[in-house]
């Protein structure tokens, strides 16, 4: 027997507007999103006079349970900020060939959850699909988000610093699980010591990674990622560029694949 009675059809009583807010709070459950971080010292914690814990985040300041926060005006940005150049084909922090015919830049957190997760699941699957076959190019930069995330620069110091021994990817591993399992989480001296400790574990010179770190050699290059970010309009981790189009968090690797998918498609003869 059909039923007959008039069934309430929920989707004609909400607005559009209300709509477009719903979509845009499903979009950015995938990301952390605090106030963009300060450009102004790029030193890590560690390498400042006296090596104390950063004062714990005010209420207002942590995650909300969706991971996201609001964003608040960010950080001034220089008349004529850096632009971010094609990364070199000896960037330790690329991979994948130089002449792919699409290049993923990734801004991202070592104390985000979000990032950590699509480290994880989601990166070695396009690592493996699209790196290796020639198709993608992915580079990563560093969008440290200090206000809520102490312990973020000093974990970049010590990845990059890594990565002069040609393990950037494979601390940027480690890193990523020591933070999941809550191994460092201030930025303090004992997470210095749990860092070198990694260093030594992927049988690297962790003296030569302690000096590349107190020696603040890449400040520089951490502060031109965090303006080049905020010039490509990121607010959250992860963010990343395809091709020049901004995609925002952590997500499945099947909206990967379609994007990839599309993008070829239209490349091919």
């Amino acid at each position: 027997m059909i039923d007959d009675t008039p069934r309430h059809d929920w989707r004609r009583h909400i607005s559009p507007l209300r709509l477009a807010l719903l979509t845009l709070l499903l979009l950015l459950i995938a990301a952390c999103g605090p106030e963009a971080p300060q450009a102004t010292d790029p030193r890590p914690t560690a390498t400042r006079q006296a090596i104390v814990a950063r004062p714990s985040p005010s209420d207002a300041e942590r995650p909300r349970p969706s991971g996201v926060t609001p964003v608040p005006t960010p950080t001034a940005i220089p008349d004529d900020p850096p632009v971010s150049e094609p990364a070199p084909s000896d960037d330790p922090r690329a991979q994948g060939a130089p002449d792919a015919p699409i290049t993923v830049v990734e801004f991202s957190d070592f104390q985000c959850p979000f990032c950590a997760s699509f480290a994880r699941e989601v990166r070695p699957l396009i690592e493996e699909q699209y790196v290796r076959t020639g198709k993608v190019r992915f580079v990563y930069r560093d969008f440290p988000l200090m206000s809520i995330h102490p312990g973020a620069l000093l974990a970049a110091h010590i990845a990059n610093c890594a990565g002069e021994q040609g393990a950037f990817w494979q601390m940027h591993t480690r890193i990523f699980e020591g933070m999941t399992r809550r191994e460092w989480s201030s930025g303090d001296a004992n997470d210095f010591r749990t860092f070198l400790r990694y260093a030594e574990e992927l049988e690297l010179d962790a003296g030569e990674v302690q000096q590349c770190v107190e020696s603040n050699r890449y400040g520089a290059q951490i502060q031109e990622d965090i303006l080049a970010a905020q010039q490509a309009g990121v607010r959250s981790t992860p963010s990343f560029l395809i091709n020049g189009q901004l995609l925002v968090g952590a997500q499945p690797f099947e909206v990967w694949e379609q994007i990839f998918e599309r993008i070829l498609s239209t490349q091919e003869p």
